[in-house]
Parts: C-alpha cells; sequence; structure tokens
C-alpha cells in the first residue's frame, strides 16, 4: 500500500510540473531561432522587458527586424523601453483576433512604460485590407504594416513581424519619442498592467485543484 501511495505522489508531481510547463513562456529562446530579430531580443534582455514577458500568462511580439531599430542605436534606456514596449501586446492576438479586434474597436495594452492611451496601440485596416498598427493616442497614423506571422502557441505566444516599431526615436534629439503625440510627455509608470488569465488557464488551475483534493484522499488512506 505504501508502494502504491509513493507512486501515485510521484505521478501526481509529474502532472503538476506538466501543467506548469504548458503556460512556460521564454521569449529569448524564441526570438532566437530567427536571426533577423536578434537586436530587437537584445533590447528586450536590456529593458528587463523580458522579465514581464516571461512571466506573463500570454504575450503578442511585433517584431521588428535588425535594420530597422538602427535609430535606436545610442539613444537612451527609457527611450528604446518605450519603443520596444510599444511593440509588446499583453495579451494573445493572431490574425484571427486581430481582425475581430478591428471590428470591435478595442485599444490593445502594451508593455510601454508610458500611461493613458501612450501605452494602448490600435489596430486597423487600409488601403485594400492591410493590417496598420498605431499608438492609441488621437491623430497618430496607422504606419505600421503586419507583414506576417511568425511563429505562434495557441493563447499564449503570437510573434508577429512588422515593418517598423509603432513609435520612434527623434534622431535630431538626445531623447524625446515621436509617432506617438503625447508619449514623450506622459509620466512613466515602472509597473505595467497585468494581462488577463486566458481561459486555457483557468482550465489548468480548475484540474490541477481536483488533481490535489483527490490525491489527499487518497494518501488520507
Amino acid at each position: 500500500m505504501m508502494g502504491l501511495r509513493n507512486s501515485f505522489v510521484l505521478c501526481l508531481a509529474l502532472m503538476l510540473s506538466f501543467s506548469s510547463a504548458i503556460h512556460c513562456i521564454d521569449i529569448t529562446k524564441t526570438l532566437g531561432q530567427y536571426p533577423e530579430f536578434t537586436t530587437f531580443n537584445k533590447y528586450l534582455t536590456e529593458t528587463k522587458l523580458v522579465e514581464q514577458i516571461n512571466s506573463a500568462k500570454a504575450v503578442t511580439i511585433l517584431a521588428v527586424e535588425d535594420k530597422d531599430l538602427a535609430f535606436l542605436s545610442g539613444k537612451p534606456i527609457d527611450d528604446i523601453k518605450t519603443v520596444i514596449g510599444t511593440n509588446v501586446i499583453t495579451e494573445f492576438y493572431d490574425e484571427k483576433k486581430l481582425l475581430e479586434a478591428i471590428g470591435s474597436q478595442v485599444e490593445l495594452p502594451t508593455l510601454s512604460p508610458a500611461s493613458g492611451l501612450a501605452a494602448k496601440i490600435k489596430v486597423q485596416l487600409i488601403n485594400e485590407g492591410e493590417v496598420t498598427f498605431s499608438s492609441a493616442v488621437p491623430g497618430s497614423k496607422p504606419d505600421t504594416f503586419l507583414v506576417r506571422t511568425v511563429t505562434t502557441e495557441a493563447e499564449v505566444v503570437s510573434v508577429l513581424k512588422v515593418d517598423k516599431p509603432i513609435v520612434t526615436v527623434d534622431a535630431s534629439t538626445t531623447s524625446g519619442v515621436t509617432g506617438t503625440p503625447s508619449v514623450a510627455e506622459t509620466p512613466k509608470s515602472s509597473v505595467a498592467d497585468a494581462p488577463a488569465p486566458s481561459a486555457s488557464s483557468h482550465a489548468t488551475f480548475g484540474f490541477i485543484v481536483a488533481v490535489m483534493a483527490f490525491a489527499s484522499i487518497f494518501v488520507s488512506l
């Protein structure tokens, strides 16, 4: 009986470990498979955004190629964090969900350290059905275009390639973010909005609780 109980406890531990790993995000490893995003990946680490991403329940990365981030070289780390953070949505969006967001006119939360609308983006369709992104700040131009889907893990991680950052840094100044009218003037916060748990995370939690309850009954036998 003792041996059976020990075997059950071991199986329980393995199941809980597996359940915890289901939603594990390692964005550095994911982006590391694509050399064209080396600089973007490096900036995620330098700005410590990688820590927020890896601890999130779900995330969407609007990744930008190295050549389109050259303007950030030598810029203050706060400016870099604003630019890169605005390209990280704190929810899961694949191309299908983006089209749904267009219809509902929702503002998507990002990891931008700015506050208010400057920390959110909008997705729109222009021309002949091209998907574009812009800051949610009134007057921002929808001139960042979706290029393609890079990789997705359903309801957890989505990496989409865009042609340029949603906001940029003015090359004529030592500090100052442009492309979003008020982002350089808005107060900054070191804490980003926490992403809402996905439906799959609720299911996993319910499974763990049920298994643990069953295990406590079994061990008491």
